[in-house]
């Protein structure tokens, strides 16, 4: 579905909508009975798409994604088209406007909004801004196929909020009310990038705070190791030096001892330190 003819379905859609709410009224000024045709005029705005469609009279304008039937926008339009131009290229966030004086009565207006969103086949991350001047109220409502960070119900509560603070003043902001939800929308996308960046940190810092604390545990094990090994070398060394001087003296024929108890020692100690098992040729040396 190209741009234009997506923006003659929005119409359409706005159109049927305004019509039910009127008792079966006739579609407004500018319409057709079928999605193929035109509108009988045009409007446009400074940062609007190339290939939106638009018609305004009286009382009604509507574009791609912006239906405001009391012409509440004004001369604010082109503000509030920049905004939505804006959050599309620097967001990925697609928002849809519908300025009404009722809601649809007998319908929960959230279900109401979901209804009129999906069937606009909307893009990922799409938004919509339904207000019903009249009653004093609006609906914030997501498309379905939205990232997590736009869907969450913090989210669409935080938009709500957001998109309110300018209606809930004495003379109602109606442009301001739509440019309150675009910037939020910006808020929220970057708070979620930095959310993300700062769980990636934190999982970098933690594998390599393990990867520090395992080769730290890994030099002491092997730091030990060789501390035990040297000292079983040095005990070895010690106790054949020992058994040595041990067997000297006894086996001097000076001392006229070699056949006697002394002598009979020291062959043992010789005989014991024959037994000890050489680690490395340097002590063999020794």
């Amino acid at each position: 579905m190209n741009a234009a003819h997506a923006a003659r379905v929005w119409m359409l859609v706005a159109s049927l909508i305004i019509a039910a709410m009127a008792g079966g009224a006739a579609v407004p000024a500018g319409y057709a009975a079928d999605s193929s045709s035109t509108p009988s005029a045009s409007a446009t705005s400074s940062g609007s798409s190339s290939s939106s469609s638009s018609s305004s009279g009286d009382a009604v304008t509507v574009t791609d994604n912006i239906t405001d039937t009391e012409n509440l926008l004004g001369d604010n339009l082109g503000k509030v088209s920049d905004a939505l131009d804006r959050v599309k290229k620097e967001d990925g966030v697609t928002v849809k406007l519908m300025f009404l004086p009722k809601f649809v009565e007998g319908k929960d207006p959230n279900e109401w909004a979901k209804e009129v969103l999906k069937a606009t086949n909307p893009a990922p991350n799409t938004v919509l801004l339904a207000v019903a001047s009249e009653d004093g109220n609006l609906v914030v409502a997501v498309s379905a196929n939205s990232d997590d960070w736009l869907s969450s119900k913090e989210s669409v509560d935080s938009l709500s909020k957001a998109a309110w603070a300018p209606l809930n003043e004495d003379t109602p902001d109606w442009s301001g009310s739509a440019i309150a939800l675009a910037t939020q929308i910006s808020a929220l996308k970057k708070s979620s990038s930095s959310s993300r960046f700062s769980t990636v940190g934190i999982i970098v810092f933690v594998i390599a705070l393990v990867a520090l604390a395992a080769a730290a545990t890994a030099f002491v094990v092997i730091h030990r190791r060789r501390k035990a090994r040297v000292d079983r070398q040095l005990a070895r060394r010690e106790r054949r030096r020992s058994a040595r001087r041990n067997a000297g003296p006894a086996n001097d024929p000076a001392n006229g001892s070699a056949g006697g108890p002394d002598a009979t020692s020291s062959n043992d100690s010789t005989n014991d330190s024959a037994d000890i098992q050489e680690t490395s040729s340097t002590e063999g040396h020794a």
